[in-house]
């Protein structure tokens, strides 16, 4: 366990008002000696502790960090618990283990977003949700001062009050965020030196391509077809060597809409045929990503990944996903393609993954 006294000093003081001065003087202590303990290069000797505990009217766990130092191991469990879950889509489980930490810690704001982000994402009809998200995001504007708590809010608020259909709050919600051009991303991609730079930049590039994925699929004046073809192009311009990483679980997506669209259509059946057999690849590409892996492509080689970290709202595998959507009831436009070799060997291929 770190001990943070160095930090608790520096607080404790500050809380109180006094100087570096006045506790030497209680102690009956050189100055030089408090400025070491304050900046960490020496630990007072353990006599000291109660005396300085005392001096603050404190615990010498306090003084020491310890509570504060549970309080965060503690966290990060539930951090790691509710990855676990959303890692394999089982979001209502996520929901209650942060309910039961919100018990533990009602005032902690980190808490407080992680389960409003969670209720959020829950796969469900019930739009009744959407009111929790937003009462939990508003307190969290309330109380607190933490930028990425704050901006977390703020997109689930906006989110949240546009699926309830007011976009007027929605929108005024949007308009709290900040600028593009002086967002925290944009600046740091100026600022940042060297390899963090080349690095990070490395990252913004796919963000970025995500958004732009997101903004064609909101362009209601162009066809359907013309907003998923844009985006895979983008996509196969970044990761120019065929491994798409995260990204593979975007390009299943937007070949089996595009396969949905084509299949509607006269004459078009090698091009469903060939956004199908896509959907398998990039599908199996996915689910194959095992914990860490470095991208390889020109404009990402060397970018990390870790598909530990990702999170999704349903259960199983991309493959799972992709076979239920081409077997469900609402998959009948597939109708007259079943009993052909190739769309046999979709199914199966996707079934034996």
């Amino acid at each position: 366990m770190k001990i943070i006294i160095d930090e608790r000093l520096r607080e404790l003081r500050k809380q109180r008002g006094n100087t570096q001065e006045d506790l030497a003087e209680h102690l009956c202590v050189s100055i030089q000696a408090v400025s070491k303990w304050e900046r960490g290069e020496t630990m007072p000797d353990i006599t000291f502790l109660p005396q300085i505990a005392s001096y603050y009217n404190v615990t010498v766990d306090d003084l020491l960090g310890v509570g504060e130092i549970r309080k965060q191991e503690r966290l990060d469990w539930y951090e790691a618990e509710s990855l676990k879950l959303q890692n394999v889509g089982k979001i209502p489980e996520a929901v209650a283990l942060w309910r039961e930490a919100l018990k533990e810690f009602p005032n902690e704001h980190k808490v407080i977003y992680r389960l409003a982000h969670a209720i959020f994402y829950q796969n469900s009809d019930d739009t009744e949700r959407y009111k929790e998200v937003i009462e939990l995001a508003e307190r969290i504007l309330r109380e607190s001062t933490k930028q990425e708590l704050r901006e977390g809010a703020i997109q689930l608020l906006c989110l949240s009050c546009d699926n309830l259909g007011d976009s007027e709050k929605a929108t005024e919600y949007a308009n709290m965020g900040g600028d593009m051009y002086c967002s925290r991303q944009s600046l740091l991609s100026l600022v940042l030196k060297d390899d963090e730079r080349e690095d990070y930049n490395k990252h913004m590039i796919a963000a970025y391509a995500d958004e732009i994925g997101q903004c064609s699929f909101n362009l209601k004046s162009i066809p359907w077809e013309k907003r998923h073809e844009f985006f895979l192009k983008i996509l196969e311009l970044i990761f120019d060597d065929g491994f798409y990483g995260f990204y593979a679980c975007r390009a299943s997506q937007r070949h089996h809409w595009l396969a949905r669209i084509y299949a509607g259509w006269e004459n078009q059946d090698e091009k469903v045929r060939y956004h199908l057999e896509q959907l398998v690849h990039f599908a199996k590409q996915y689910d194959s990503l095992d914990g860490e892996y470095t991208y390889t492509s020109t404009f990402m080689k060397g970018v990390k990944g870790n598909s530990k970290g990702y999170t999704t709202n349903t259960e199983g595998t991309q493959c799972e996903k992709c076979l239920e959507a081409l077997t469900d009831s609402d998959s009948w436009m597939f109708d007259r393609f079943r009993e052909t070799d190739w769309f046999k060997k979709v199914l199966n291929d996707l079934k034996t993954a």
